[in-house]
């Protein structure tokens, strides 16, 4: 279904950016189009019966903002935040503004962090996400080997002519000791002194994002980035 929505009922902020970064210079060509009257693809949303989800079209609503407009015409799907997510991993695989490799990344990292990718192959995940599977293979390793892949790791195995889910991520492994989770009187006293950090303003983040960007573990640092801000999304949730 396609409607027009307030660009204010759009939200933005639910991990459906797998971009490393916003093109302002096509966000500025697409703010002189739209100003001129051009018209462009809807964007899709997925909408949960409370909020519209963006998961695809960044550059699009921002230069609609941009261009002083009000609405813009979006392809409604039914759906969660997480099938908003999921459907952001495979944006631009095929059209729109071209991807760059550590667009590609990030969307890869993230798709195998994701719920929905519990029991999918590595080819059905590149599939999804657009790129070859030795690059999901890739990141699967270097995930698992920095801790960050935590989830269910399934693969569909068949025997005797019967089909089952069997899980792959306890094999040849001995069994690791779970820490108990690190009282709420420890962190957060530091979680207070990096809120306040944060609110400081752009140039705090500015900097911030400069340090991480030249740093040698910048895509940990930012899956870590993904997974805080999905975590405070649902502390900031809960305190409504």
């Amino acid at each position: 279904m396609t409607d027009s929505i307030r660009l204010d009922r759009i939200r933005t902020d639910g991990g459906t950016q797998p971009r490393a970064a916003i093109d302002f210079e096509a966000v500025d060509d697409y703010t002189d189009a739209m100003a001129a009257g051009t018209k462009f693809p809807p964007v899709i949303v997925f909408y949960d019966g409370e909020s519209y989800w963006l998961a695809d079209g960044f550059h699009r609503v921002k230069a609609a903002d941009q261009a002083g407009l009000d609405e813009i015409a979006c392809e409604v799907h039914q759906g969660t935040q997480q099938d908003a997510q999921w459907h952001s991993f495979s944006a631009n695989k095929t059209n729109g503004l071209r991807r760059t490799n550590d667009d590609k990344g990030r969307a890869v990292q993230a798709a195998l962090l994701h719920p929905l990718s519990a029991g999918l192959s590595d080819r059905q995940i590149a599939q999804h996400v657009g790129v070859d599977h030795t690059t999901v293979l890739r990141w699967r390793e270097k995930l698992g080997a920095s801790g960050a892949l935590h989830q269910i790791d399934t693969r569909t195995a068949a025997r005797h002519g019967k089909k089952y889910e069997m899980r792959v991520d306890k094999i040849g492994r001995a069994a690791t000791p779970v820490s108990p989770p690190e009282p709420a009187a420890a962190w957060c006293p530091r979680l207070s002194r990096l809120c306040t950090q944060i609110a400081e303003g752009p140039a705090a983040a500015a900097d911030l994002a400069n340090v991480i960007r030249n740093s040698p573990d910048r895509d940990e640092i930012s899956t870590a980035l993904e997974k805080a801000h999905a975590f405070l999304t649902e502390v900031k949730a809960a305190l409504i």
